[in-house]
């Protein structure tokens, strides 16, 4: 059941005869007279425009988020000027990969699936290295828990 667009009248007289229901619908039937009920609590109907705190929170909260985003644009573009004028160039402000900053993260942690050198360096290479990495930190493991195990015994 859809509650779409019904007017005062409506909303009244589905307030006024609850609804009968199979004990298989219970839950669905509820549903639907609680959104009865809140219409008629509210006064909320397709006549009238719906004016309560819910609404001027969702502006506030609305107007909250846009002024954020512009503060955080103007905090940006003062970033970028001052960088132009102290450095000469602007400073990525938005996602762009630092080159020195992508070298330091390993190759199979950098997922670019779609790049064939990539993928032939991974085939190659990289997942042995990747491998064998992971291996020796496996096998550091156990020989710390041998350690302690040792210790325990002593």
């Amino acid at each position: 059941m859809w509650l779409v667009n019904c007017s005062k009248k409506d909303i009244d007289c589905l307030f006024l005869n609850k609804i009968v229901y199979e004990r298989r619908d219970k839950e669905q039937a509820m549903q639907y007279q609680t959104v009865v009920d809140v219409c008629f609590a509210q006064d909320i109907n397709s006549g009238r425009y719906w004016k309560t705190k819910w609404r001027d929170l969702e502006n506030d909260e609305f107007l909250k988020r846009y002024k954020r985003n512009q503060k955080f644009k103007k905090i940006a573009e003062r970033a970028a000027k001052l960088g132009k004028q102290k450095f000469g160039k602007s400073i990525p402000t938005d996602q762009t990969p630092i080159e020195k900053e992508e070298n330091k993260i390993p190759k199979w942690d950098r997922k670019r699936d779609g790049d064939p050198v990539y993928r032939k360096w991974w085939i190659d290479e990289g997942r042995h290295i990747r491998r064998r990495m992971l291996e020796e930190k496996a096998e550091k493991r156990r020989q710390i828990a041998k350690e302690r195990r040792r210790n325990r015994k002593n």
